[in-house]
């Protein structure tokens, strides 16, 4: 009877455990979690390596729709050795064919290097956000009519197996953040590697109306190292689902001790 109670209680938790995709290893995605930065800091810390790379982009039923911006920068003094790679959305002050003003809602592209965070006027991370002034040549960052100069609500890190990617998300509704608005420029985002390797991959946009080409550019890494633990941090923080799989085993293995101490005391 013990060793089939122990069999059941095992093969209970590590079936629950492979339910689980977190036993498995699998890719961590990051929340990079921008911090804020004067324009004068950066400009003062980075000197640019290229021009503005300025794309328009488009969606359905809509007339042209708003511009992606980049450009690279090499740090300076203290940060010789890192890349700074600079973008910037804006929206147009048109309509799409109902009547509504249009928005960008994200904008997600391929970043051939795992983002390196760094410490900048004791602002610890691997993103920052930039909306007093001009960075490089990028264009003066712009509130819509009657709104305030947006940034993103967050920017996700997804590795792969040879590239990443970043999603810069501005509507999110667990922080009531909304959409880019139409008219606006938001602020200058800049992410930080180590890696100096440019390519320029396309820009995918979300909005209501699904984009339609031509797909515009930006400047981005690549051939860097993919990590699903950004450069210069010591670990990562494990899937919600990898804690219940894990959870699940060691739960099934204090049900086994229990099981044994119960049969030898009888």
């Amino acid at each position: 009877m013990n060793k089939f109670t122990y069999a059941l209680a095992l093969g209970a938790g590590l079936a629950l455990g492979v339910a689980s995709p977190s036993a498995r290893a699998s890719a961590l995605v990051q929340n990079l979690s921008p911090a804020s930065l004067s324009a004068a800091q950066f400009n003062a810390d980075f000197a640019s390596t290229t021009g503005v790379l300025t794309q328009n982009y488009s969606v359905a039923n809509t007339p042209t729709t708003g511009v992606v911006q980049s450009q690279v920068f090499q740090g300076t003094g203290q940060y010789a050795g890192l890349t700074a790679y600079a973008y910037e959305f804006g929206v147009n002050n048109v309509s799409d064919s109902t009547g509504q003003p249009t928005y960008l809602n994200s904008a997600a592209m391929q970043f051939g290097s795992t983002p390196t965070p760094t410490t900048i006027n004791g602002q610890n991370s691997s993103v920052f956000v930039i909306n007093d002034g001009p960075v490089g040549s990028l264009n003066v960052p712009q509130a819509a009519p009657g709104s305030t100069i947006q940034v993103p609500a967050s920017v996700a890190w997804q590795p792969g197996t040879t590239t990443g990617s970043l999603t810069f998300q501005y509507l999110d509704p667990t922080t009531n953040a909304g959409p880019l608005q139409a008219g606006a420029t938001g602020g200058t985002i800049v992410v930080i590697t180590n890696d100096k390797n440019l390519t320029t991959p396309q820009v995918s946009i979300q909005n209501p109306n699904p984009q339609v080409g031509p797909y515009p550019v930006a400047f981005a890494p690549t051939g860097g190292t993919i990590s699903s633990v950004p450069q210069g941090s010591e670990t990562g923080t494990p899937e919600p689902a990898t804690i219940i799989g894990w959870t699940s085993v060691l739960g099934a293995l204090a049900l086994v001790r229990r099981v044994r101490r119960r049969g030898a005391a009888a």
